[in-house]
């Protein structure tokens, strides 16, 4: 799938124009070699992987966790996924790194998708990529405001709202501060179906990468983003009112031991660390 390109490159032997300040989902393009991205993404990319080589490693590690926790998911009976924070679509795909949608098709076929995101390229793209399915909702939106949002899926009869969703918070709390975070997941847990499920992941402190995430918090400060990496416990925290499922709030790369098919290969090199935390949870016990 491929997204629309951003990017002005003037004419040749010219300098590219100054484009808006980095974002978030600019900077995951870059890192992942896409094309929707601008000089101060590129630059932000430059002064983040230096600090943190494997980061690069680390952002396609999510994508194929993502596959994975979905693929899971799907097999558990939820046929209904609300991605939140989704971002730019990303171009290189694999057998392992699938958008959610794609993901669950692998095993049932009748998934519906809404992707959420606030920034407008971001839906723009999901427009573009999501046009020949019927089952797949795009929209721009604030992923904190969970009751506007089932509100939209009820307008357009898109979800089933007597039946459990599964809601991907992929490495979206860290860009939250503490209230929204926990307010975030807590609203999920509120308004979602009885015996939804939540999918997170989480950049995280007191790996050993806690240096190089702490090194990028001050460098996203720097470009006028914040970000906010968390303890083990405090990820734990905030998943207080649900009911995590084994093997817990486990390091990403690591997440899925014990699932059979769908199980992780441990790291054999430091680049192939996440330095970032994942769980699934549920909002009833089974």
């Amino acid at each position: 799938m491929t997204s629309t390109s951003l990017v002005a490159t003037g004419l040749p032997g010219r300098p590219e124009p100054a484009g808006p300040p980095a974002h978030v989902a600019r900077v995951w393009d870059r890192l992942t070699d896409g094309s929707d991205n601008y000089a101060q993404d590129r630059d932000l990319v430059d002064r983040l992987t230096a600090v943190a080589p494997w980061l690069r490693s680390s952002v396609l590690a999510h994508r194929r966790h993502t596959t994975r926790a979905v693929k899971f998911l799907a097999t558990e009976g939820f046929a209904q996924y609300l991605d939140l924070g989704c971002g730019l679509p990303y171009e290189e795909r694999s057998e392992e790194m699938l958008h959610p949608h794609d993901a669950a098709r692998t095993v049932r076929d009748d998934v519906r998708t809404m992707y959420v995101d606030d920034f407008g390229p971001a839906r723009v793209g999901a427009d573009t990529i999501l046009e020949r399915e019927s089952r797949t909702l795009a929209v721009q939106a604030d992923a904190r405001n969970i009751p506007e949002l089932l509100a939209r899926a009820r307008e357009k009869n898109f979800f089933d709202l007597q039946r459990p969703i599964a809601a991907l918070a992929h490495s979206l709390p860290e860009w939250m501060d503490d209230h929204d975070a926990l307010d975030l997941l807590n609203d999920l847990h509120r308004y979602l179906p009885p015996g939804s499920a939540l999918s997170l992941t989480h950049a995280g402190t007191g790996t050993e990468h806690e240096d190089a995430v702490l090194a990028q918090r001050s460098l996203y400060a720097a470009a006028g983003i914040n970000f906010f990496p968390r303890s083990h416990g405090h990820v734990r925290a905030l998943l207080g009112r649900w009911v995590v499922q084994t093997p817990g709030v486990v390091r990403t790369e690591l997440w899925g031991t014990g699932y059979g098919p769908f199980a992780q290969r441990v790291p054999r090199k430091a680049r192939d660390v996440t330095g970032s935390y994942a769980a699934i949870a549920l909002s009833t016990a089974p």
